[in-house]
């Protein structure tokens, strides 16, 4: 809705024959609204965007997407743990930069396993700290955890075809996995479970389309 003083210089502009540059100008300002309002979702294209740039199943690639389902789902393992759901970010952002670097480095480390070593870790941490006896969150994530992480594993050691299309349906399961979270609004913040969803979801479809 535009407020009062967007609607007199509406008016105005209407009454002077100016409409087409009012009408203008309340375009870019939807717009506006909309980029402010959907961020996690520009965020999601772009960044699935830029995955699947040149993409090839191959060996690097599938390990590259092996482990981001397992760092999407230890994204919900460490946010119900720490019990703080805008640190969904901040994990997803550290476990990234990890892979991130280990791509320009050129690493060759099993990222996928190492990564479902941590994300144990949290587990028996959430375990230390009598996360058995709250509400079954914590065993949903865990449950989730262990399932998304051992296949994104399986994915990483079949031949890459088998591996990619594997991949794939384990991305677009966790694109659902993130819609049911967004919808209750539960564990992580909303605009990561948005996020997360559509970069799943584009990233998974765009391997069926195109492997």
């Amino acid at each position: 809705m535009t407020d009062k003083t967007g609607l007199k210089h509406l008016s105005r502009d209407y009454a002077t024959g100016h409409w087409p540059q009012a009408h203008q100008a309340l375009e870019r300002r939807r717009w506006t609204d909309v980029m402010m309002h959907r961020w996690p979702t520009a965020l999601g294209i772009a960044v699935a965007a830029l995955t699947a740039i040149d993409l090839q199943l191959n060996v690097e690639f599938v390990s590259f997407l092996s482990t981001l389902v397992v760092v999407m789902a230890f994204v919900y393992v460490g946010a119900v743990i720490l019990d703080r759901r805008n640190y969904a970010w901040v994990v997803f952002l550290a476990a990234f930069a990890v892979l991130a670097l280990t791509q320009v480095l050129d690493l060759k480390i099993n990222l996928p396993l190492v990564y479902l070593v941590v994300a144990l870790a949290f587990v028996m941490l959430g375990v230390a700290r009598g996360q058995l006896r709250r509400p079954s969150r914590f065993t949903l994530q865990a449950a989730g955890m262990l399932t998304f992480g051992a296949t994104a594993l399986v994915a990483f050691y079949v031949d890459p075809d088998s591996g990619g299309y594997l991949v794939a349906f384990v991305l677009i399961g966790h694109a659902v996995w993130d819609a049911v979270h967004y919808v209750q609004n539960r564990v992580v913040a909303r605009s990561y479970a948005e996020f997360c969803a559509v970069l799943d979801l584009l990233v998974g479809a765009a391997i069926l389309l195109m492997a």
